[in-house]
């Protein structure tokens, strides 16, 4: 009884953890002093003229912000923002074909698109911004205002 009572549990553990949304392998459910840590552990710096951190994410220069502000829980990550820098005019429409087959597609605008990523509330907006495209994942804990 005690065998099946631990494999139990630690089948319930197993998914809880599966649940949880990661970008380059960084939870971004956890408490956000362990999500930035594990940000700076991966090389990203602050870049001061952005406002925001530098790094390389398999191979392509990004751009990371963080909403701690807008969440319903404190010490949570309510959004990372992901602006990835291109010149290329046909990426915004190759991201979104991508993404369209990864992801469940719950709004579009002109503008923007919004996915569904994830079981926990994760979603994704998709976004061209100037000359770059912009990612932002809203965690569970966001607030939105």
């Amino acid at each position: 009884m005690k065998k099946i009572l631990l494999s139990l549990i630690t089948v319930m553990m197993a998914n809880v953890q599966a649940f949880a949304f990661e970008f380059d392998g960084i939870n971004l459910n956890d408490d956000h002093v362990k999500v930035t840590r594990a940000i700076s552990a991966k090389n990203y710096v602050f870049d001061p003229a952005r406002n925001c951190l530098k790094g390389n994410c398999q191979g392509t220069e990004i751009y990371l912000n963080f909403n701690l502000d807008d969440v319903n829980t404190k010490g949570k990550v309510g959004q990372l923002i992901v602006e990835i820098p291109t010149q290329d005019e046909n990426a915004y429409k190759n991201y979104t074909e991508l993404l369209n087959i990864i992801y469940h597609q719950v709004n579009k605008s002109d503008n923007s698109i919004v996915y569904s990523v994830d079981s926990d509330g994760t979603t994704l907006t998709l976004q061209k911004t100037g000359n770059s495209i912009t990612l932002t994942y809203a965690t569970p804990y966001y607030k939105k205002k």
